[in-house]
């Protein structure tokens, strides 16, 4: 955070305040800054930048007891982040959030870390590390922040080394097991180097029992590392960083909500009726039975480069960056421990990538301008996994419309004689989904702003950007050495030869296709331009209005190879064509320094073409993993605001008001004709998100206490013909889609120095509890289950520093 204001008016004011209300100068003066920002690759006043974005500092992402962005959800209205399992995380602004988890396609949300590309992977999702502030910039922003950023971006900046010696501790112990502490150390070396190491650990027990395993699920363990060091050259300076994280925990919880222990298809005849759903029980009150207590991990590497020097009457910036990460993510994905219902998936994911940008920039009494390149290049590794016994496939089997295979053979030679050996006798199937793309992606842009006149100026952005994917795919055959055995043994007594049994079943289709290694590669390119105009009617009051269009490079579908006898022009093309969306908005920025308050709001407009999704649903007899594209519209309004009713209280909060539409959405069967067109109907988003808090401080025990009290509320799914049959169902014993809440709190006092401090932290203070998704892998055979929402937590955080 940086201040703008002169010193002598910042003390004046600032001691004028605290005598009035017997205030320390100093901490008066905390609450009258102005927040720096980069959004436009230039500092800036936020409230000087004419665009739609919010601004979390280090105050604020610690007044909820953050640890990453997916603690931060509903504090932002507008975004949204879906962190059930954090190495597959989805990110949402203004609706705009696909759920795919392939390596093949990009997030429209681009998240940036010190100005570098994080993808929508392994980096994604990281633990904040000695954060300064996070910019969340709404609409297309391709030619400030680069490629796949086409809904917005998340701007990370993190603290750089500083001249003065400097350390920093906190330590957070809380209920399920929390435990987590973070420790800083700023190191001048010399007058031109400086060196600042930061280490991150945090963990818990978990909030529930699995009772199938005796273990705990919902929580978490990881720990990271930041070394930086930063070195002066008069007016040019190096920075290099080094950031390593390693997570490690169980998998997310999924409460089955159907009960019977019966089959489902006893009841289930293809459709979420009310005589079926009055089956389901209360996940909030129903025992956690995952046979699979899974696994989820990460371990990551990176190294920045950075540097900024003048030249030649400009200023030149260069980053590099490498960034390595391996994850896993094996999980239950049955909800329950139905051996006959048995499905495992396991996800994992290998990527390496490069980075480099340079930049040069330049301004005068008219022009304000930045120029550069990019470069980006990524290799991308990932193992898709299925695991099911042989009752799962009999079970399958019935839904697909045929009979009990296995346990009727079984049964069989069980009563012909065969020891040990009986209908409910099941063996391993084992199916994994083998790709690899690699990505290349160069860029050149350019953003001028013009000064008019002091009061108006006009801005004119321009981005080229040619993208590059290779992707092979392989898809080689089951592994069941127990079940090959037995039936190469037996399976002739029976009539049966083993040979004759598929090679897949989950993947039977891709492994048609790609049994052998098949590969296709495609390009696109594309002109990203924004145009904005901003007018001061005041010192105090920016008007502006803006047109942007993004860009996000076009993929493949990873669960549909081509067929590898035809080339991409004659046989079947599993890519898909880029996302593109044009954006309008106009808004006010307004200061009113009399009433110490700030109120900014926007209305904006977009239109989204070729949104890509990967959805689980049945095109032949099987579900199977399939892309939908679908083009949306939307129109809203942005507004927060901030009032400091004294140098004690502080008001604050914001919303986001969207009406989102599909304009073009279809399923197609086999033979391609449409089984479901959403054309016209609502996306799912919530017509309201919205925060607000309020901030008090008082003198006690010679030091200052504070509190902090906020809270989200987002209003109810907007469900179309598709999902309403169980996100918005609702029950005698459970409700989905509805409106949700959650209230924080935080309680600190802080010594008279600010050197040492002690605050209680109360996270979903009303245990509001709320079902997150009901769904899955098995809602298509009538089992589905559900992610729901943490119970209250609380935790005690000590810190100190030099």
């Amino acid at each position: 955070m940086e201040t703008h204001m002169s010193k002598p008016n910042r003390t004046i004011l600032s001691a004028s305040l605290a005598a009035a209300f017997f205030v320390p100068p100093a901490w008066a003066a905390d609450e009258i800054q102005s927040v720096v920002v980069t959004a436009q690759s230039r500092k800036q006043l936020v409230q000087d930048v004419p665009m739609t974005m919010a601004v979390l500092t280090n105050k604020d992402i610690d007044a909820v007891g953050a640890k990453d962005l997916a603690d931060l959800n509903g504090y932002i209205p507008g975004l949204s982040v879906d962190a059930t399992e954090p190495t597959q995380p989805s990110f949402g602004i203004r609706g705009v959030q696909a759920a795919d988890f392939g390596i093949a396609t990009d997030s429209p949300v681009g998240i940036y870390v010190d100005g570098v590309y994080t993808g929508k992977t392994g980096g994604a999702l990281m633990n904040f590390i000695d954060v300064q502030r996070i910019e969340v910039v709404k609409g297309p922003q391709g030619t400030l922040f680069g490629r796949n950023s086409a809904a917005g971006a998340i701007a990370i900046t993190a603290n750089e080394p500083g001249k003065e010696l400097d350390a920093a501790g906190h330590l957070k112990l809380g209920r399920f097991g929390r435990a987590n502490a973070d420790v800083m150390l700023n190191l001048p070396i010399s007058d031109t180097l400086a060196a600042r190491v930061v280490a991150v650990r945090s963990g818990s027990e978990g909030w529930v029992e699995n009772t199938t395993t005796g273990k705990k699920s919902g929580g978490d363990k990881d720990w990271a590392t930041r070394i930086t060091l930063r070195k002066d050259f008069d007016a040019a300076k190096v920075i290099f960083g080094w950031e390593h994280e390693n997570m490690e925990q169980y998998g997310r919880p999924a409460f089955g909500v159907l009960k019977d222990p019966r089959l489902p298809l006893n009841g289930y005849l293809g459709v979420y009726d009310a005589s079926y759903t009055a089956n389901f029980v209360d996940p909030f009150t129903a025992k956690l039975e995952n046979d699979q207590p899974g696994s989820e991990g990460r371990l990551f590497d990176g190294a920045t480069l950075r540097i900024e020097a003048p030249l030649a009457g400009m200023t030149f910036n260069s980053t590099s960056a490498y960034r390595r990460f391996d994850t896993h993510n094996l999980t239950d994905n049955d909800g329950s421990a139905r051996p006959t219902l048995r499905l495992t998936t396991q996800d994992a994911k290998q990527a390496r990538s490069f980075q480099q940008e340079f930049k040069l920039s330049g301004k005068n009494e008219k022009l304000d301008w930045i120029a550069g390149l990019s470069f980006y290049n990524n290799n991308e590794h990932q193992d898709a996994g299925a695991y099911v016994s042989t009752g799962t496939l009999d079970t399958l089997s019935q839904f697909a419309g045929g009979q009990p295979n296995f346990a009727m053979l079984f049964g069989g030679l069980g009563a012909a004689g065969l020891p040990g050996i009986s209908s409910s006798t099941m063996f391993n199937w084992d199916e994994t989904h083998y790709s690899d793309v690699h990505t290349r992606s160069s860029s050149i842009y350019a953003d001028t702003i013009w000064h008019l006149s002091p009061q108006t100026n006009v801005t004119a952005g321009l981005r080229y950007t040619r993208d590059h994917k290779e992707m092979r795919w392989f898809v080689p055959g089951r592994v069941s050495p127990q079940l090959d055995s037995f039936l190469n043994t037996y399976g002739p007594l029976a009539g049966l030869n083993a040979a004759a049994f598929p090679s897949n079943v989950i993947f039977a289709t891709a492994a048609q296709l790609a049994a052998t290694p098949v590969s296709r590669g495609k390009d696109w390119t594309d002109f990203s331009p924004r145009l904005v105009l901003d007018h001061k009617l005041d010192k105090d009051t920016l008007l502006f209005t803006s047109l942007a269009r993004g860009y996000q490079a076009g993929g493949f579908n990873i669960f549909t190879p081509p067929n590898p006898a035809s080339s991409t022009s004659t046989g079947k093309d599993p890519s898909f064509e880029p996302e593109k969306m044009t954006n309008f908005e106009a808004g006010v920025k307004m200061g009113l320094p009399q009433y110490r308050a700030t109120i900014n709001a926007s209305l904006f407009a977009y239109k989204f073409k070729n949104l890509q999704d990967v959805q689980l649903y049945s095109v032949g007899t099987l579900p199977t993993y399939n892309v939908v594209a679908s083009d949306q519209k939307a129109h809203g309004l942005d507004l927060d605001a901030r009032i400091r009713l004294s140098p004690r209280v502080t008001l604050f909060g914001g919303m986001e008001y969207i009406d989102q539409t599909y304009t073009r959405y279809q399923r197609l069967d086999a033979s391609g004709k449409v089984t479901l067109d959403l054309g016209g109907q609502p996306v799912g988003t919530p017509r309201l998100t919205a925060m607000g808090g309020i901030n008090v401080n008082w003198e006690a025990f010679e030091g200052r206490s504070s509190i902090n009290f906020q809270g989200t509320h987002a209003s109810a799914l907007r469900c179309n013909s598709d999902t309403a049959a169980l996100s918005c169902l609702s029950t005698a014993k459970l409700k989905t889609g509805t409106a949700t809440s959650k209230f924080d709190l935080r309680l600190a006092w802080d010594s008279p120095s600010s050197r040492y401090g002690v605050a209680l932290l109360v996270n979903n203070v009303f245990d509001q509890r709320y079902i997150q998704s009901l769904g899955g892998q098995t809602e298509q055979y009538g089992a589905p289950y559900a992610y729901i929402t943490p119970p209250r937590s609380v935790a005690v955080e000590f810190r100190a520093s030099l």
